[in-house]
């Protein structure tokens, strides 16, 4: 059995058409809430609660879609998720110094953390002899793919 060749296609502009959707239900609820004044602060200060409702919306996608995680959505949603968390310290003034300011003084750290990280990722397949998980392309998987005989 050999699947059809717009099966990809499809299944990336269902996957869009879903991300999208999550994007803007959580997106409206959140500048509804802030223009209604319950936030109690402006867009400008939240602004990166954009960027986290984007990986949010990379989740709960994959979920919908696949009742699991995957590597394809996982990863990206992950970063949005702490690089809007990052922004957020930022822009309500959690950290008292600019962002420009800590990645231009700081920007060593990210190399040693991501080290830390690849370090730690390869210790775990190592001493577990499995792969580590998410670290196997599942792209091409989905529930609702046709076949042709």
């Amino acid at each position: 059995m050999e699947y059809t060749d717009g099966r990809d296609s499809r299944l990336r502009k269902r996957s869009l058409l879903i991300v999208l959707g999550f994007m803007f239900i959580l997106n409206g609820i959140f500048f509804s809430l802030s223009n209604i004044g319950f936030l109690g602060m402006t867009v400008r200060k939240f602004w990166p609660v954009v960027v986290i409702n984007t990986g949010l919306s990379f989740f709960a996608a994959d979920f919908f879609i696949y009742r699991r995680l995957r590597s394809v959505f996982f990863f990206p949603s992950v970063f949005l998720f702490i690089l809007g968390i990052i922004f957020l310290l930022f822009s309500t003034d959690v950290f008292h110094v600019s962002f420009r300011k800590f990645i231009s003084v700081f920007w060593p750290i990210v190399l040693v953390v991501f080290g830390v990280i690849l370090i730690a990722t390869y210790g775990v397949k190592r001493k577990t002899g499995e792969e580590f998980p998410y670290m196997q392309d599942d792209s091409a998987e989905d529930s609702f793919s046709e076949k042709t005989v």
